[in-house]
This record gives C-alpha cells, structure tokens and sequence, in this order.
C-alpha cells in the first residue's frame, strides 16, 4: 500500500476576517494546529453571487504568516489578476476551468510565475472535461468543489468523491484538492479514493481542538506524522 501525505487547507472564509485580531488570532491557531496552508476564497460578485476580498487582502496575510498561501480564485477572466496574487504572495493560485477562456494560456501563465497551478471544476463539471489539460502537465493540483462555490457552511453534495476516484484513475500524480462539506467521516473515504489536500473552514474553525480536528481530517495515523516530517 503506498501512504499518501494528506495536507490540511482551513479556509478563512468561516472567520470574520475583516477583524485584524481575529485574523491574527485565527491564522496563529491553525499554524499551531498543523494546518500546512491557508485557504484564501476570492469571491468576485460576477463568477459566483458573493464577495470576499482581493490581493490587496492576500498581501496583508503574508505579513501575518509563514504558511503557505492557497489562493482560489472564484473570478471571471482570471488572467487579468493572476499577476496581482502572486506580488501578494500566493504559493497557489487555482482557477476555475469553467472561468478561463483558454486554459492552457492560463496555466502557463501561473506556471511562469513559478506559482503552483491548480484548476478547479464546479460540481456539475464532468472530470473527462479536464482529462486534455492533465495530459498537459500543466496542472499541479484538480480542485473538486464538493459544494457550489461561493457560500459556506454547505453539506458534500453526492457523487462528488466518485469525481475524486475518477481523477485519481486519470492521473496518479497529480494532487487532488477537495473544498466543501468535508466531515471527519467523509473525509476518511475521500483520504482512500486519493485525495492529498482537504479544505476545511466551519470544522475547523468551529472545532472546541483544532489541533485533534486537523489531525483527523490528516488521517491521524502515525504514517501520515513521519511522512509529514520528513516532506
């Protein structure tokens, strides 16, 4: 059996991030807990009905942490500020497949700025529709929205882990990212259809011990903790 490293991604969408403090306090309660990254939800009012934040905001969490930066953008013609994310300090700039006009050109564009490339697809995004763009080496890391973007506090909509599966079997290397309605029991079968990242926001956030809830969402096992160790 080959052990995966699984990596945890809170999402500060769950938090009133507008509040510096509880930013800080926040961003310093997942660092301490294991969270390997920071899950940063831009909402543009156009591609999804909300609204969040921009890269002025990413800029301000890179002065408020060393986790690595997840910045997923929600965005219409996202091409157009992938620039700006990466001066912020994005580690991870993920795009939606169905919010790019030419994939390949974006890909390649976050490529060059020697960002780590992810590509989201919606829940109703058949995965064959990403198969072209895995055979192109381009993509570090698939997104499956496990929810409909742009609102949390959603449940795991069905069939979504089967999604997971499907892209496992398209591509044994490439990291898979789950965001939305992830649970301490889904996620257990979500680890074993091939998922590396889960994103998290209210169950984490929400949690009485961050740290315990991270370290189930992780797998808890002793495997997982010396992998992540020697990573």
């Amino acid at each position: 059996m080959k052990f995966r490293l699984i990596r945890v991604s809170p999402s500060i969408s769950a938090i009133d991030y507008r509040d510096d403090q509880k930013l800080k306090e926040a961003l310093d309660s997942i660092e301490k807990g294991g969270a390997n990254f920071v899950h940063l939800d831009v909402w543009d009012g156009k591609f999804v009905k909300s609204t969040s934040f921009d890269w002025t905001f990413v800029d301000k969490v890179r002065d408020m942490t060393s986790m690595l930066l997840d910045v997923h953008l929600m965005v219409e013609n996202p091409d157009e500020v992938i620039d700006k994310y990466a001066q912020a300090g994005a580690d991870i700039i993920t795009v939606h497949y169905e919010a790019c006009k030419d994939v390949i050109k974006t890909l390649k564009k976050i490529k060059e700025l020697n960002i780590v490339a992810g590509l989201a697809i919606n829940p109703e995004t058949p995965v064959l529709k990403i198969k072209d763009y895995l055979d192109s080496g381009l993509v570090d890391i698939v997104l499956v929205m496990s929810v409909k973007p742009g609102k949390c506090g959603q449940s795991f909509i069905p069939g979504m882990a089967e999604k997971v599966a499907e892209i496992r079997e398209l591509d044994k290397k490439v990291f898979i990212e789950i965001d939305g309605g992830v649970t301490l029991k889904n996620a257990k079968l979500l680890r074993r259809l091939g998922v590396n990242i889960i994103v998290s926001g209210s169950l984490v956030f929400c949690s009485k011990n961050i740290r315990k809830t991270i370290w189930h969402l992780k797998g808890k096992g002793f495997i997982n903790r010396i992998l992540e160790k020697f990573d």
